[in-house]
């Protein structure tokens, strides 16, 4: 039965969405999904009225024409675990569009070290097809086992391992793109020098879907390293950890990761200590001349060792330490800001209900100059929204001061309504909204929420 939609795009005549129209291009049982449980594709409670599941570029082509004929909100989507991220909450979703059943690897070239691949193809199944010809792709986004290639590209979602490795971006070689206007745009290639004049390409990653559908990748492969081995530190206060991992990063050596944990987080979630975990991936008979400078260079023992598995194991449990929480929030720096930037979570406090014992937790990638802030048990009192809005503003103006930038990721809905998920870039905003206009000119896509503008007299990025 048709549906009435939550709310018109633009200024076009509003129009129902009717499944009938999406089971005449996707015809086999299960590709439109209408009943579904409460929590399923949910976005702050509320559902899509579809979610659809295309099976091949031509049948993502046809959704997108059709959801510009009948004027349909329509959100791309891998496996769903993100919707919410950056969510405009000022408008009502009509159509998930999930690419999670195109999960094929076309091409996987050892000797050229590149896969070609659907961007519905997991994670983890690509690693499981990696390794074998003993090589991976250097990704350890949150929730990395079942998040699916083109949501870790259009997110630009990444861990610990960006410090060696870099971002989704720096893994991309090519992609197919299917516009919100239902154009077809083959980027890049499969080889690194492949682009001449603007790079569409690394725009991709972190656009949110917003100029287009992800349905192909062509990604750079790494050989897989002999040796993984973890050393982890605590800190005290002649070593506090933002300024032992300083140290760390000036060994002469090439690290990984270097990741500061808050007490609470790592393999011992009593500990009151900040924690240090530094990563080595090498080969057999370099890993022990890493490690021996690494101690050279700091001059204390490590706490722990882990190698093999159980550094591998350690830094997934590290993928996942937000999925509990109540608000999310990433903010970016210069290295050097890190330690400034986690002696003022400080202020945050206030906003933790008393039970929790830890308050605010954090995970910093000290050399990317990447913090992840966790509120896992926020205080809901009847000033709650007002506290935490003001606190949370407070705290972005202070790290754009700074030079850099607060991104909210997950929180209540009221909250990201007042704090809104980006902070001010207005040269990003101006980017973005004149791509937009070029790849999804009736707005269909425009779900998520574009960084705003600047007040006059700020710092701009």
């Amino acid at each position: 039965m048709p549906v009435k939609c939550y709310q018109r795009i633009s200024e076009k005549e509003e129009k129902i969405l009717d499944t009938n129209l999406l089971k005449q291009i996707l015809p086999v049982e299960g590709q439109v999904l209408e009943n579904f449980g409460e929590t399923d594709w949910s976005l702050f409670g509320r559902q899509a009225h579809a979610v659809v599941f295309p099976h091949s570029e031509e049948e993502v082509t046809s959704i997108l024409s059709v959801a510009n004929e009948n004027n349909w909100n329509c959100m791309p989507a891998g496996n769903g675990t993100w919707l919410e991220g950056c969510l405009n909450t000022d408008r009502d979703v009509n159509l998930v569009l999930s690419i999670s059943k195109m999960n094929n690897i076309l091409v996987h070239e050892p000797d050229n070290l590149f896969v070609e691949l659907e961007a519905g193809v997991t994670l983890e199944q690509l690693q499981a097809t990696l390794r074998s010809s003993k090589q991976w792709l250097p990704l350890d986004p949150p929730g990395a086992n079942s998040s699916t290639m083109g949501a870790i590209v259009a997110t630009s979602s990444c861990g610990a391992l960006q410090t060696g490795f870099g971002k989704p971006r720096d893994h991309v070689l090519g992609a197919t793109l299917i516009t919100g206007d239902g154009k077809t745009l083959e980027l890049g290639g499969k080889t690194v020098k492949n682009v001449a004049g603007f790079d569409l390409l690394k725009l991709l990653s972190g656009s949110w879907g917003r100029f287009g559908v992800i349905t192909k990748l062509v990604m750079r492969l790494h050989p897989l390293p002999e040796a993984d081995r973890t050393l982890l530190f605590s800190s005290n206060q002649q070593h506090p950890g933002p300024r032992l991992a300083h140290d760390i990063m000036h060994t002469p050596a090439m690290l990984q990761s270097i990741s500061i944990l808050s007490p609470g987080l790592g393999e011992e979630p009593e500990s009151k200590d900040t924690r240090v975990a530094v990563r080595i991936l090498e080969s057999e008979a370099a890993v022990d001349q890493v490690e021996a400078l690494i101690l050279e260079q700091v001059k204390i023992s490590p706490l722990k060792k882990m190698n093999g598995l159980e550094s591998k194991k350690f830094f997934e449990r590290l993928h996942n330490v937000d999925e509990n929480s109540d608000v999310v929030i990433r903010v970016t720096s210069l290295p050097s800001e890190v330690g400034i930037l986690i002696d003022q979570l400080e202020n945050l406090q206030h906003l933790v209900a008393e039970k929790d014992g830890f308050g605010i937790k954090f995970l910093a990638h000290s050399e990317s100059g990447v913090l992840i802030v966790l509120i896992d048990n926020l205080k809901r009192d009847e000033n709650w929204l007002i506290q935490s809005t003001k606190a949370l503003l407070k705290l972005r103006t202070s790290v754009e001061n700074y030079g850099g930038s607060l991104t909210l990721l997950h929180a209540p809905e009221d909250l990201i309504r007042a704090v809104k998920p980006w902070g001010s870039l207005s040269e990003v905003e101006t980017l973005f909204s004149g791509l937009e206009k070029v790849f999804d000119p009736t707005g269909i896509l425009s779900q998520r929420e574009l960084p705003k503008r600047k007040t006059e007299g700020r710092q701009c990025l």
